[in-house]
């Protein structure tokens, strides 16, 4: 981390710093559309969405596309293979913290016993623009693992609103590159005090907690794992794949070789992949070790919760809100109508005494 005096960007050079990011970046940001928010390239600020309201895709599609061609094979005059690799720098403006914390998930996911040489040709190339939460969204939680409203480090360039302007602080020799030359004033000791009580603001607005510590969550599915109040969510659910294609720290993908008709020629590509779709357990001869939804619905939530932070040290939820705004079912739940895939709700679930859930008996769940 770079220590440098924190510098004021007021309203109006906004575009200046776009532009000075531009220059060097091929740059992406939160765009307005159709009545949402979503990762697009952008060169003016007039486009950019700054709001904490969650994008419809995270920003980790920019560092790991929904489809990515790996290379492409030819057989004639012997066997060839064709990488076209990644140089390009590529700028992420405007990463709320929670998104950067995913980020960091990702991170280890992607660079540890096994590095995925793909997603690191874009992460190492990418500049952080990070923009800390003003705001709380509803569907947010992110306060109960400290993931935002405030972003603390492992950032490029941080901006915060201010209400003349925005704080400019910078965390890296690359951000600093950036903004040098800009000729910015340096930020007051009142801008300080206004970034720190907007940021109080906004934890205090954040309603939504996580019904237990998240500490605590390995033992409760330990000791709950056979709840019978699996059953009763996993027969609503789609098993459409919704909250693992909209998080942030899902990172389960599918290789497949697409041959032209000659089998001379074709390209082996990447997809994004669910654990909550029936196919993604199958083996060969059609055996499934998580034929059944309840098992899938079951695997999804321990996983995020749970078994990530125990495999690689970091928990795979965030508190965004994606899965619980992106998910089509709605049950009713103590009640009152819930987003069948909110962690908070679900472990609100695990929390309910067994003997008060009706009607529900332990034969296995529902097959799609």
């Amino acid at each position: 981390m770079v220590k440098s005096t924190p510098r004021a960007l007021k309203l109006e050079n906004l575009n200046i710093l776009i532009d000075a990011v531009s220059q060097k970046y091929r740059t992406y940001g939160p765009v307005a559309k159709d009545g949402e928010n979503a990762w697009e390239e952008v060169k003016a600020d007039g486009e950019l969405s700054l709001g904490c309201a969650a994008t419809m895709l995270p920003a980790k599609h920019i560092l790991q596309p929904v489809r990515l061609d790996l290379y492409s094979f030819k057989s004639s005059g012997g066997f060839q293979i064709e990488e076209p690799g990644f140089d390009e720098k590529i700028a992420l403006f405007g990463v709320s913290p929670c998104d950067v914390n995913a980020i960091l998930a990702l991170d280890r996911v992607f660079g540890g016993r096994f590095v995925d040489p793909y997603y690191w040709q874009r992460r190492e190339n990418a500049l952080i623009v990070a923009s800390n939460c003003t705001e709380s969204a509803e569907e947010s939680f992110c306060t109960s693992w400290d993931t935002g409203p405030e972003l603390y480090s492992d950032y490029d360039l941080l901006i915060t609103e201010l209400a003349d302007g925005y704080l400019l602080e910078v965390g890296s020799q690359r951000g600093k590159v950036v903004v040098n030359g800009l000729n910015l004033p340096g930020a007051t000791q009142e801008d300080l005090k206004e970034k720190a009580s907007r940021l109080d603001a906004a934890r205090a607005a954040t309603k939504k907690r996580l019904p237990v510590p998240p500490d605590d969550l390995h033992q409760l599915f330990e000791e709950r794992y056979d709840h019978p109040i699996w059953v009763p969510n996993a027969e609503v659910c789609f098993s459409c794949g919704n909250c693992t294609f909209s998080c942030p720290t899902c990172f389960c993908f599918d290789i497949r070789d697409e041959v032209k008709p000659s089998r001379k020629e074709g390209v082996r590509n990447l997809e994004w992949d669910s654990c909550q779709l029936l196919e993604f357990a199958e083996v060969a001869h059609h055996a499934n070790f998580r034929r059944l939804r309840i098992d899938r619905f079951k695997h999804r939530t321990i996983h995020k919760l749970s078994w990530m932070k125990q495999q690689y040290g970091l928990t795979g939820c965030v508190g965004c809100g994606r899965c619980v705004r992106w998910c089509p079912s709605w049950p009713v739940r103590r009640g009152r109508i819930t987003s069948l895939a909110d962690p908070v709700e679900i472990i609100a679930d695990m929390l309910e005494p067994p003997e008060k859930v009706e009607g529900v008996e332990r034969p296995g769940g529902v097959i799609v």
